[in-house]
């Protein structure tokens, strides 16, 4: 090959080289996830449940800010049969003109009825989270969203998104933050129906140990009396 030939397929090399990093740049540059909170409180408002992971249950041990939490936490029964740990949403205030409605002690209101239901720990008189310094890793990285292979956006609506000023580092650690409670969240849910079960399981067996006590302390007439109730409930036909 002569040495014109050499520096022409050199020269297009160089080109084809050139021309694809510029569609690279063009890419990530399209593509380029760019964020800033315009604490418009949206997200406070109407986030419903809010899944907790190890993280936040480790950081808030950390700062002793357990119990601050605690009124708020539930199990959350999925629909694809799976187990969240969620900060849950207290049930809304009766609007002007209605009653309160009755309480249950023992009712507990269904997750999915408060899913569009202001953070508990939201302050709406003074617009302000209440836990800002101590709050979840789902608070800190909405609303980007890793799902293990990619990135996803669970709020295409949230007023941040596009904002300009995002700098590379902090893209970089809102990433991180996505990967972590993706991580997180599955190490949770891993652990939280084995945890249940083995909760549940020693509940159990605590109670039954105190009945199996309390029987073994009754006098005899006592025992007469209980035989004849649980006798008495077992020949009641059901309706």
């Amino acid at each position: 090959m002569s040495e014109e030939n050499q520096n022409n397929n050199k020269s297009e090399e160089k080109e084809d080289i050139t021309e694809k990093e510029d569609i690279t740049e063009k890419e990530e540059e399209k593509a380029r996830f760019t964020f800033k909170c315009t604490q418009c409180q949206h997200c406070c408002q109407e986030r419903g449940p809010i899944p907790i992971t190890f993280w936040d249950l480790e950081m808030w041990a950390r700062n002793g800010v357990v119990a601050n939490f605690m009124p708020y936490l539930d199990i959350y029964n999925k629909p694809d049969g799976g187990l969240d740990l969620v900060l849950k949403p207290l049930p809304p205030s009766p609007k002007e003109g209605e009653e309160a409605p009755k309480k249950d002690p023992f009712e507990s209101i269904p997750i999915e009825d408060l899913l569009t239901v202001k953070c508990p720990l939201y302050n709406e008189e003074n617009k302000k989270c209440l836990v800002y310094d101590n709050r979840p890793l789902s608070c800190r990285v909405y609303p980007l969203e890793f799902d293990g292979k990619n990135f996803t956006i669970v709020d295409v609506d949230c007023p941040g998104l596009g904002e300009e000023g995002m700098s590379k580092e902090e893209l970089k650690e809102m990433r991180d933050t996505a990967k972590t409670m993706y991580y997180e969240l599955t190490r949770m849910r891993i652990a939280l129906p084995v945890l249940s079960q083995m909760i549940s399981q020693k509940v159990m067996m605590d109670l039954m140990r105190q009945n199996m006590e309390a029987m073994s302390k009754m006098n005899d007439d006592d025992r007469s009396k209980l035989d004849e109730i649980f006798k008495k409930n077992k020949d009641t036909p059901e309706p």
